[in-house]
């Protein structure tokens, strides 16, 4: 199908796209690789008058590293990061999962700060920068913020971003010494679908004992989730008893939906195999 026709509107920077937001409200969505968002327009399951084209405001589509974080623009491509040398020395588990997203045509062209912003409960990077407690920077009417992205997800599709906003940056801190991070996915399609559950796991040790551990699975329910209640863990050493507790508490906490990627049942079943998988390999 053909897309209903739109004024396309170009902005030279954040506060003239923000302005353009505002002013035109709900006729107006901001656009930047458009990957998903041109594929709806398409379906006629969305229709705006006015697209804000972030593409041509300059300065979001950096990947830069500093003392303490690597700072991705909002309008860095996935392909982009799956193949920079900073991210995948300082974190490999980001490139790879970047890496998994559709194929290389869509990596080109789709950008985290669209990812992000879209909110979508099955996608790959969330739930590797949760484990890693990334957070998001956005800017709008009230002026620049900073979110942890464990709360920017509100609901399915759903996020903090309030009307006017524009995601602009994601801040990745730096591991701490003695610790790793893994992101394993399981499709029950095609390597190119959504993953039926994708899991972010990471883990500081000290002596053979857990410090810190982070757990985030994404397809299993409304949002992406960074599990909570795992300070249990701590000063720990992790063994089978207590990765059974901590596979309780993922258990407790998912709300998968049946779908053409499993059951509820089934999504549970892969949702505890490679969660145990992650934990394993961060405690290795």
């Amino acid at each position: 199908m053909t897309i209903r026709s739109f004024d396309l509107l170009q902005p030279r920077s954040l506060p003239e796209a923000v302005e353009l937001l505002q002013r035109h409200g709900d006729d107006a969505r901001a656009i930047g690789g458009g990957t998903t968002l041109v594929v709806l327009l398409k379906q006629r399951a969305l229709h705006y008058p006015y697209l804000v084209d972030l593409q041509t405001i300059p300065g979001l589509s950096h990947i830069n590293q500093d003392s303490d974080a690597i700072r991705i623009g909002a309008l860095a491509t996935h392909r982009m990061i799956e193949l920079s040398p900073l991210v995948r020395q300082a974190f490999p588990v980001v490139a790879e999962a970047f890496s998994h997203i559709g194929n290389v045509r869509v990596r080109q062209t789709a950008s985290i700060g669209g990812n992000l912003a879209h909110a979508d409960y099955r996608l790959d990077p969330p739930p590797a920068l949760l484990a890693l407690g990334a957070t998001v920077s956005t800017y709008g009417t009230k002026g620049s913020r900073t979110i942890a992205l464990k709360d920017f997800f509100r609901g399915m599709y759903e996020t903090a971003l309030e009307p006017g906003d524009i995601l602009t940056e994601v801040t990745i801190p730096r591991m701490p010494d003695n610790s790793k991070a893994v992101y394993l996915r399981y499709s029950t399609l095609s390597a190119n679908d959504w993953p039926c559950v994708g899991v972010g796991a990471f883990m500081q040790k000290q002596g053979g004992r857990c410090q810190q551990l982070r757990l985030a699975l994404g397809g299993v329910a409304a949002t992406p989730l960074l599990i909570s209640g795992l300070e249990f863990a701590h000063d720990q050493v992790v063994d089978a008893a207590v990765i059974d507790k901590i596979l309780a508490a993922v258990d407790a906490q998912i709300s998968p939906s049946a779908d053409l990627r499993g059951s509820e049942w089934y999504k549970r079943k892969m949702a505890r195999l490679f969660t145990q998988k992650a934990i394993e390999r961060v405690n290795g």
